[in-house]
């Protein structure tokens, strides 16, 4: 008989249920999920409230991933600062491992300003100056985040506390055999990481400056587009700064300098903000832009790669959206150039016609999936078109990290596929991060669906029409997500 939640020829059976319990502590619901893992709300032994971090357990015995799970531990137990959701437990040992975390009751950033609009005047000012607090932590307990963005700050009472520490160093540490160049979400990655270079605090201070910018605009820094276009914006320091107070805007220009040596350090930070920001001045240097790799130095408003070629762009050996570190050489990327033509449309499909960007053919590994991750980080921004079923060998999961529900419902679908493989995956053996490049897709909203996920004849397929978003990267795993929209 098969174990729950696992293929049997063409079907899925049910999965079960969440466990009641992890180690000590008694899980009351689940708060999120992604590529790496779970994360529950439970209680410990005394009636306390905590965040549950559990590793995704497919993953939980790939080569390294228990050491990068320990350094996450042994960085978060030095930190001591209420800008940052303190670490309270860890057993790495378990199957699968786990950490727990005080438990910050709120709401992201990104979604508080997504829902009520930009923060203005005081809320702003607490806003900038507790993550610099946080940085200052931070950095001088030795370490850099790496991961700073709105969608890892909570915001209770109006005060800000950093989440997510799954990828932040040591600020000397040298990179693990297979760090696969997950570094961060492009827009908020300065032009130095994206070169390659180790991320260092100026990255995270760059970072700072992206996510106050979002805080009071409620738009990304360096706009929206394909992550070749939003990584080129960050080269030649084009970022989007109408809407920023003025007394905040010289600060977060030298934040966001494309030159590291031009960005203030996190203690300048703190101490302008308690004073007078206004009155700060940034370096000249800040407005100067950065070489860009192959093209050369971008004047304002102008594009380095012409519309209608299909040019690669190597942003760099750590840049993981937009590049790929296989077998130690760069990959360049296939993304297209901003102002690309959208590829060309196949025959139209059943569920709506041309013009929109489509795709219909199997999703699959190597190959097949190679051709999805293209169109996707193509149309990122753009409504799409897509038909596409899903190769036996792909199993869809559901938003919790349990296996899908074919018969029932779910709050989401996502799955995972691997284009490309840096090492020899031996017959039999399931492809992992450890040895290859892996996409996951999540489709929104309750699934199967009409438009989404749908299971028939023994077959998983997409149907329908989708705008696409591009939520990063994490240890090579890149994250698309399609969300259902009307036809064109």
């Amino acid at each position: 008989m098969a174990e729950p939640g696992t293929r049997t020829g063409s079907a899925i059976v049910r999965h079960e249920e969440p466990p009641k319990t992890i180690g000590r502590y008694r899980l009351q619901s689940h708060l999120a999920a992604g590529g790496m893992g779970r994360v529950f709300l439970a209680l410990d032994p005394e009636g306390r409230t905590v965040a549950v971090k559990q590793l995704h357990p497919g993953i939980a015995h790939e080569s390294g991933m228990r050491e990068r799970l320990r350094r996450e531990v042994e960085v978060m137990r030095k930190i001591r600062s209420p800008r940052v959701a303190e670490l309270v437990d860890a057993d790495l040992e378990a199957d699968p491992p786990y950490i727990v975390t005080r438990y910050v009751q709120g709401r992201t950033l990104h979604s508080l300003v997504d829902t009520e609009g930009p923060l203005r005047g005081d809320a702003l000012l607490r806003m900038a100056y507790g993550i610099a607090e946080a940085l200052v932590a931070i950095h001088d307990a030795g370490h850099v985040h790496r991961d700073l963005k709105p969608s890892n700050v909570m915001v209770a009472g109006g005060e800000p506390v950093i989440i997510d520490f799954g990828i932040a160093r040591e600020q000397d540490a040298t990179r693990l055999t297979r760090e696969g160049g997950a570094i961060g979400t492009v827009g908020y990655i300065p032009p130095e990481v994206l070169d390659g270079a180790v991320a260092g605090p100026p990255a995270d201070v760059f970072a700072w400056g992206a996510t106050v910018a979002y805080a009071a605009t409620g738009r990304p820094a360096f706009g929206a587009g394909s992550p070749q276009a939003v990584a080129l914006r960050a080269y030649r320091g084009a970022a989007d700064l109408d809407g920023v107070p003025d007394e905040f805007r010289g600060l977060l220009t030298a934040a966001l300098a494309p030159r590291a040596d031009a960005r203030p350090d996190a203690h300048t930070l703190v101490r302008v903000l308690a004073d007078h920001p206004a009155g700060f001045t940034p370096d000249p240097a800040a407005l100067h832009p950065v070489q860009a790799p192959e093209y050369g130095a971008a004047a304002p408003g102008t594009e380095p790669v012409p519309p209608g070629r299909k040019r690669a762009l190597a942003v760099g050996a750590g840049a993981a959206a937009v590049a790929l570190l296989v077998s130690g050489s760069l990959l360049v990327g296939r993304f297209g150039a901003e102002n690309d033509p959208p590829p060309a449309s196949p025959s139209p499909s059943p569920v709506a016609a041309p013009p929109r960007p489509s795709y219909r053919a199997t999703i699959g590994n190597g190959q097949e999936g190679q051709k999805l991750m293209d169109f996707l980080a193509a149309n990122v921004g753009r409504k799409v078109l897509v038909f596409a079923p899903l190769d036996a060998d792909i199993t869809p999961y559901a938003g919790d990290g349990g296996p899908f529900d074919a018969f029932g419902r779910n709050d989401k679908a996502l799955f995972t596929f691997w284009p490309e493989c840096r090492e020899k995956v031996d017959p039999g053996e399931q492809p992992t991060s450890a040895k290859c490049t892996g996409v996951q897709v999540t489709i929104l909203g309750e699934q199967p669906a009409r438009v989404g996920l749908q299971y028939t004849n023994g077959f998983y397929r997409i149907q329908g029409n989708f705008e696409v978003s591009m939520d990063g990267t994490y240890q090579g795993i890149f994250a698309f997500t399609l969300k259902p929209t009307e036809a064109a």
